[in-house]
């Protein structure tokens, strides 16, 4: 933990006082969402602040974000990975009957810092980002990167998929929109059919060309699915949320530790006990004791803001492929046929 880590704030207006339109993502390329790009769009817009005590987070809430009755003061655990979670404090909009009175508040807003939480909330003025660590329960303070920054906004647009492919090779392909932006080999995108496949409360999507080649079985796929595969298999993943699910990277790493616990407990005939995962939540009203100069001389921040994010997704996942042994003699072909159903997911039309 650093003695004085290091967060950003999100300002609503530059130097200049020009105010940030956001990012346009009907005109940009993937490209553009590059780190180097994206740091020169946001770099008069990005302020990074050491901070030596959680009384000076305390005082910057309220000089910097301000919060006043008409904004409802918000916390947010915005991006999440295995080790770090993001968390954001920012005031936003309160709808209430008066729609023009809203609909130029919402005009008004940091469409930037509102980009950062995949405009799930509109933020008014500036908006300070944190980071936490989350390889134990402490939720350390770390320091926030540019480089974090430019990964959390990229995210919000640009998403990786997989192509799990039928010599067990496996690419990343990247998406801004849709999945089927990518040609992972299909025989023409009016054989594709997308089958959901849901695992710890998440959404893997498998895209499948019913027309494709019998001759060889796709063994990644099916050892994830359960059921046999045939051709290249295209694969997005989304969190679990009914309203507006978030599109979320998958990666190479990912998707071999995911087929791994999979089988592994599919083999062993055993689940992921949920319960050793789970944690209770200390959202009520904390008692933090007044600031002294002479005790508080470590960075003790009492687990302000509280982490809901943990254990989270990529964290399991994580835990759970290093608990396997021999882990490289997994996936075998015979290991998934002893496994899966013998019905053909290519079949389902």
């Amino acid at each position: 933990m650093s003695k004085s880590p290091q967060i950003c704030i999100i300002t609503k207006e530059s130097q200049e006082k020009d105010v940030h339109p956001g990012i346009d993502i009907n005109n940009c390329e993937s490209k553009y969402l590059s780190h180097y790009n994206l740091i020169e769009e946001i770099e008069d817009y990005i302020e990074l602040v050491k901070i030596n005590n959680i009384y000076q987070l305390f005082d910057m809430i309220n000089v910097v974000v301000e919060p006043t009755e008409q904004y409802i003061l918000n916390i947010d655990d915005l991006y999440y990975t295995e080790d770090y979670v993001f968390q954001a404090i920012f005031k936003t909009v309160v709808k209430n009957n008066d729609n023009d009175t809203y609909t130029e508040l919402v005009y008004d807003s940091n469409k930037l810092a509102t980009q950062f939480l995949g405009e799930r909330h509109i933020v008014e003025g500036n908006m300070i980002i944190i980071k936490r660590s989350i390889y134990n329960t402490d939720f350390n303070y770390v320091d926030v990167t540019p480089e974090d920054l430019t990964q959390i906004l990229a995210s919000q647009f640009l998403h990786k998929s997989i192509i799990l492919k039928e010599d067990d090779t496996i690419a990343e392909a990247e998406y801004i929109f849709s999945p089927l932006e990518t040609n992972f080999g299909q025989s023409h995108l009016d054989n594709v059919r997308y089958h959901e496949f849901k695992y710890l409360d998440y959404r893997l999507f498998f895209h499948v060309d019913i027309k494709a080649n019998r001759d060889k079985l796709n063994v990644f796929a099916s050892a994830i699915y359960g059921q046999k595969l045939y051709g290249n298999v295209l694969i997005s993943l989304s969190d679990n949320s009914d309203s507006a699910p978030v599109n979320l990277d998958l990666t190479q790493d990912l998707i071999k530790k995911i087929a791994s616990v999979i089988l592994y407990h599919k083999l062993n005939n055993t689940d992921i006990d949920r319960k050793k995962y789970s944690r209770k939540l200390h959202i009520e009203n904390k008692d933090i004791p007044d600031y002294n100069p002479d005790i508080h001389t470590s960075f003790d921040h009492n687990n302000f803001p509280e982490v809901t994010l943990c254990p989270n997704f990529f964290q399991i996942i994580k835990e759970e492929y290093n608990n396997i042994k021999n882990k490289n003699d997994l996936i075998t072909l015979d290991n998934v046929l002893s496994v899966i159903n013998t019905s053909v997911l290519n079949d389902v039309d």
